[in-house]
């Protein structure tokens, strides 16, 4: 019996290392530090703690969590796309003027729209011409960017409807409906990944995409499929965003592409394409935010931050490198 309740204890201690190194696989010394950094923030300024700074910190993650799922896709194909910010400034005063003319809904689904029609775009000059992502995307970044000040006179668009706002504002069963959102693309995605043969040739893109080729799979329609998916997530997060600022404005993504891929590279997202986890993602989605949120409560300023997150990609990305 003793020998019974040994052998228990010692199965239950190999399933918890084997859960641990399997939160560890995804990670790595992100989570260790994302705690430190926690902690610290705590420490120096005890608001961080607050329920209230709990909600906004949630929020802040929410808006980039959604636009990194959308990048961890690209750069999973081996690519990057860093015209992601100014789909969302595009989408933004689209979505503004629609709201005004044609409704609140109109103007909620209009930017998921013109994000998937872009992302669309974007995965089809990459596929069918063989065009380095980066060269494509920077050339939609300032097509988008464009419009944008075109479309919206490089104005903002105010006097939105009054309902506008509640899709970033609105609670259920006391939850934020952006957080609910986001939960559910995290979902979505893990099944997506995961669960699903889609997923397996997700990573064969960037792995491996000859092989995907010779089982028989159209490769053009997996890239383009991951690009317009990373436009539709953009756009997605764009409505959310417009909705809580309750406007339109041209310039209004500007900081999310970089902290997208930062949020990707930390995460454990290798830009060789075909390695990184979801978790990882949000993780580094977390990472950033905490650290922005943090930033802002003690006084540090924004531009400290970029200094930092540019710093911290190029650490990710030397450590990705040392672990090949």
């Amino acid at each position: 019996m003793e020998m019974t309740q040994a052998n228990l204890l010692t199965a239950e201690d190999n399933g918890i290392k084997a859960r641990l190194k399997k939160i560890y696989n995804s990670t790595g010394m992100l989570l260790i530090v994302f705690v430190a950094l926690i902690l610290v923030m705590g420490i120096i300024n005890p608001r961080f703690f607050t329920i209230g700074n709990s909600v906004i910190l949630t929020r802040q993650a929410c808006f980039l969590a959604l636009i990194s799922m959308g990048q961890m896709l690209v750069i999973l194909t081996g690519g990057v796309d860093v015209s992601l910010g100014a789909i969302i400034g595009l989408c933004s005063v689209v979505s503004a003027i629609v709201a005004k003319e044609y409704g609140v809904m109109a103007g909620w689904m209009t930017p998921i729209l013109i994000g998937l029609l872009v992302g669309v775009f974007n995965g089809f000059v990459v596929a069918i011409f063989r065009i380095d992502s980066f060269a494509v995307t920077l050339g939609s970044m300032s097509i988008c960017n464009g419009l944008a000040l075109i479309i919206s006179k490089g104005l903002t668009i105010y006097n939105l409807p009054k309902g506008f706002k509640d899709l970033a504002y609105a609670k259920v069963l006391s939850v934020p409906l952006p957080v609910i959102i986001t939960i559910a693309v995290i979902v979505l995605m893990a099944i997506i990944l995961y669960r699903m043969r889609f997923g397996r040739y997700i990573y064969a893109v960037g792995g491996n995409p000859e092989a995907l080729r010779l089982a028989g799979v159209n490769v053009n329609k997996v890239t383009i499929g991951l690009f317009a998916g990373a436009g539709l997530l953009t756009g997605l997060c764009a409505a959310i965003l417009t909705s809580r600022i309750n406007s339109g404005q041209p310039n209004l993504g500007g900081s999310l592409m970089m902290d997208s891929i930062a949020a990707c590279v930390v995460g454990g997202v290798t830009f060789q394409g075909g390695v990184g986890k979801l978790g990882g993602v949000i993780l580094g989605a977390l990472f950033l935010s905490a650290l922005s949120n943090g930033f802002d409560l003690i006084g540090v300023s924004s531009f400290v931050k970029q200094v930092i997150v540019g710093f911290i990609i190029i650490i990710a990305v030397v450590i990705d490198k040392m672990k090949k």
